[in-house]
């Protein structure tokens, strides 16, 4: 029955992961971030509509103008009251407004390639909390077994010490080994519990029943595995995003050398306005201009805005030799761990069979207790090691899948369980208004 329900609570590899990338904080704080990025985007609209404002006032006015008032308005304090209401519309800015959304979408991809890079780094981290619990636990019974099988050699000195075949040494050091054995198992013990804690803290709940890691498939060669990751990596289309903002923002402050014209309109209604007894309304249309002709510093900013642009491009260059060379070392650390694993194995084949020899020999009196020990002592080592070898190739296939930002999507997480999709630039490709009249449906 015990095992039945230890299988039903059994949570998967990509159970886990799923969990740590759906539920975690730090990926819901990106989605927020994400969001708000849509949002401001699309909060640019106000920039293309006509902007109406109201205004009034109330007070007491005193004019002294004997030349325009007549006798009794002139020096007489009278209530004065104001209310107008004005409209304006840009109709030519530059193409500050334009470019503006330009900016802003390409900032909106950026929020969701950095989202989605953050999140296959949190699979990433998931995966790894997962194989590490499932590797202490590997060792935790390694551990077990070593500390088992001193105290059955145990058992067998201290009946030949009894019996005058082993000095009274042999049983004090026996005794010395089965304490280190157990020592050792704390330490495993202690570590398995800080490996439940990070799984935690990643997942978002402790470890649920037994474990298991499957090995992912892996490119044929590094240069496959390098192509695949620098033409899907995240980290290097966030990049790339950030060349575009950078270019439609220098736009944006460029634009500041051309004229703006506006249409204007507006009704304003007066009582006894400076001093002139009675209602007055003025009714007024037009286009307005605004132009600076002469600013100083404008060398020094275009140049600045080239070395912002020089930084974006640099900046891509960084990203792209980032990923070759997590690539390189993802497909390094496959191939050595691969190898070691097989000869941790073979070399583990080995050491048992030494072990059941010198047991055997030990017993016929052909072989001392300190060489029985030391060949248990070399068994347990490499059987120690030979669990860290597996699981560090396990997670060197996944790391593989990382590089190529193709791990969510391998545990079943497609893109828009997590993001917009990022083709935003796209919508205000030549028409910046479009992204106005898009429904953003996963914003809610």
């Amino acid at each position: 029955m015990s095992l039945v329900t230890g299988a039903l609570l059994a949570e998967t590899l990509s159970e886990a992961v799923r969990a740590a990338v759906t539920t975690n904080p730090a990926i819901k704080a990106s989605q927020a971030q994400m969001r708000a990025s849509a949002y401001d985007l699309i909060e640019l609209r106000s920039a293309f509509e006509p902007r109406v404002i109201l205004s009034g006032e109330t007070g007491w006015q005193r004019v002294d103008d004997a030349n325009a008032l007549s006798a009794s308005d002139n020096d007489s304090t009278k209530p004065r009251h104001q209310l107008a209401v004005r409209a304006e519309l840009v109709l030519f800015d530059g193409f500050r407004r334009s470019n503006l959304v330009y900016a802003n979408a390409a900032r909106v991809d950026g929020s969701i390639f950095s989202l989605l890079d953050a999140s296959e780094t949190m699979a990433l981290n998931a995966t790894e909390a997962y194989i590490d619990v499932h590797r202490h636990r590997q060792l935790l019974d390694v551990a077990k077994r070593n500390v088992a099988k001193h105290e059955e050699i145990g058992m067998q000195v201290r009946d030949l010490v009894q019996g005058g075949r082993l000095p009274l040494s042999d049983e004090l050091t026996i005794d010395d080994r089965i304490r280190s054995a157990r020592l050792a198992q704390l330490d495993v013990e202690r570590a398995l519990r800080d490996a439940d804690a990070r799984y935690e803290k990643v997942v978002g709940h402790s470890p649920k029943g037994p474990m298991r890691v499957p090995l992912a498939e892996t490119p044929p060669s590094l240069n496959q595995l390098t192509q695949t990751a620098v033409a899907n990596s995240y980290r290097v289309q966030f990049a790339r995003t950030q060349i575009d903002q950078t270019r439609f923002q220098a736009e944006v402050t460029l634009a500041d050398r051309y004229p703006e014209f506006t249409l204007n309109a507006g009704v304003v209604r007066d009582i006894n306005r400076n001093g002139v007894s009675g209602t007055r309304t003025d009714e007024t249309v037009g286009v307005g201009l605004r132009w600076t002709l002469y600013q100083g510093g404008r060398d020094a900013e275009r140049r600045a805005l080239a070395e912002l642009n020089s930084r974006a491009l640099a900046e891509q260059a960084v990203a792209v030799r980032d990923v070759r060379e997590l690539a390189a070392r993802a497909w390094n650390a496959h191939r050595t761990n691969a190898d070691r694993a097989v000869q941790l194995n073979d070399q583990l084949r080995i050491n048992r069979l030494i072990v059941e020899v010198y047991g055997d020999e030990f017993v016929a009196a052909r072989r001392t207790l300190l060489d029985l020990l030391e060949v248990e002592r070399a068994r347990f080592n490499v059987e120690f090691e030979a669990v860290g070898a597996q699981a560090g190739l396990a997670f060197s296939t996944y790391r593989a899948l990382a590089v190529q930002s193709r791990l969510a999507s391998h545990f079943g997480l497609a893109k828009s369980d997590l993001a917009l999709a990022p083709v935003f630039q796209e919508r205000v490709q030549d028409n910046p208004r479009a992204i106005f009249d898009v429904t953003i449906e996963p914003l809610r």
